[in-house]
């Protein structure tokens, strides 16, 4: 069954196309991947769906009933409340409802008729939306995820909070599970718990994911948007990956010729009293389309230029710890660590979600005290640090603005350049290095 389509959707930013008169449809029990270059607009496709993003022109029909939830990539606002009330927030007004018929029940002596008839309309959306329950679900989930309700966000790590965030997506009882690189910050087993949940989710799913086995277990259907176009593909994802491959050169090859064809009849139509002897006004307007639809090709996404700024050599030791531990509310994280990290080491620190990664190196940082043990630091150590939270953007500020602070150029290796230009470099345009994080 046709759960919700797109018909000739429009959305573009400045003169970046998102989608460019796109016709799609989602069917029950589909899991669709969605595949693009950052900055293709991926979560601008979510965000369709959901309502936070409208559409330049076109329509989504979206079948009534139907019941759209999201995982949000982003972490949550407001981390000082309870994992039960972030989970029943997910719900919408179906709690606010619930416990205004409560409310109502226990003063039906002597309401008016206006509140009875509130009463009996309640009743009813709770029969149709399954609200008698909610409770209920909201303890379930936090058992299948094996969380406490009662415990705060705040305590959570990065992966936990990745679960408490989908157990607030599944609060509502979707048709529809929008995913946003739904394995972020999840360790090996919360993926492969993940994988399996998925599977056995008895609605649709799109998703957004870089990772490639995850792609393969999960997905029934690949999108790939790409210039404002959406290309759907059989789920087997290597053979999308060939066929995107091909259709790249295929375009490529196209590109060239056609570039060659244009350059060739530029230079007939400038070779003067020549050409305007043999000129004929179909070889005219034949040079006309073909400037027409150069200037309309999309070109592809370029590759990000990756330089990393070189600060002043520091000394051979980078980090050392002896017998340092550390503990949160009288939970062990880190018992007598020694550790000695040397300039040039590239060290992975693995472990399950809440073991303490971050602690530790919030720890080598300085950020966190130990309660014993020491922690020495290297000489001219010029650390960059990129939490899995990105507390260092403010999201309200551009992205010109994040990254030169305020400021029009920047310094990277000595050498001073405008903001703007630096941005290019990661792919970002002018237009949207100027929007909002």
């Amino acid at each position: 069954m046709e759960l919700l389509r797109f018909q000739q959707a429009c959305l573009a930013f400045g003169t970046h196309p998102i989608l460019d008169h796109v016709d799609f449809s989602l069917f029950s029990g589909e899991r669709v991947c969605l595949v693009g270059r950052n900055g293709a607009g991926k979560s601008s496709f979510l965000k369709l769906l959901t309502g936070q993003q409208n559409l330049d022109d076109g329509q989504i029909v979206v079948n009534t009933g139907v019941i759209i939830s999201r995982l949000e990539q982003d972490p949550p606002a407001k981390m000082d409340v309870k994992i039960a009330d972030f989970i029943r927030e997910g719900a919408g007004d179906l709690a606010d409802k619930l416990q205004q018929f409560y409310t109502l029940s226990e003063n039906l002596d002597g309401a008016s008729d206006a509140d009875y008839r509130l009463f009996e309309q309640l009743q009813a959306e709770m029969d149709t939306r399954d609200g008698w329950g909610l409770e209920a679900r909201v303890i379930d989930l936090c058992q299948q995820f094996e969380m406490n309700p009662d415990a705060s966000l705040a305590t959570l790590s990065g992966g936990w909070l990745r679960k408490a965030a989908l157990a607030r997506a599944l609060i509502a009882k979707p048709d529809i599970l929008l995913l946003d690189e739904p394995t972020n910050h999840l360790d090996v087993a919360a993926i492969q718990w993940l994988e399996q949940f998925l599977l056995n989710f008895s609605g649709a799913i799109i998703f957004i994911s870089h990772d490639r086995a995850f792609i393969r277990a999960l997905a029934s259907r690949i999108i790939d948007l790409d210039r404002g176009q959406l290309t759907s593909h059989p789920g087997n994802y290597q053979e999308y990956l060939d066929r995107k491959q091909k259709m790249l050169e295929d375009e490529q090859q196209h590109n060239a010729l056609f570039d060659k064809k244009l350059a060739e009849e530029e230079v007939w139509i400038r070779q003067g009293i020549k050409a305007r002897r043999t000129r004929n006004e179909g070889r005219v307007r034949a040079l006309k389309a073909l400037r027409r639809e150069r200037a309309e090709r999309v070109e592809t996404l370029g590759k990000v230029d990756f330089n990393i700024e070189q600060s002043d050599r520091s000394g051979k030791l980078v980090f050392e710890t002896k017998a340092v531990s550390c503990s949160f509310d009288g939970k062990t994280i880190i018992d007598k660590l020694d550790l000695l990290v040397m300039r040039g080491d590239r060290v992975a620190l693995v472990g399950p979600n809440g073991v303490g990664k971050s602690t530790l190196i919030k720890l080598l940082l300085g950020d966190y005290k130990q309660q014993s043990g020491d922690i020495k630091r290297g000489t001219n150590l010029d650390v960059a640090y990129f939490d899995q939270h990105r507390m260092a953007l403010d999201l309200e500020s551009t992205v010109q603005d994040n990254v030169a602070e305020g400021k029009q150029e920047i310094t990277q290796n000595g050498k001073t350049r405008h903001v703007l230009s630096y941005l290019q470099d990661f792919l970002f345009p002018p237009a949207r290095a100027r929007t909002p994080v």
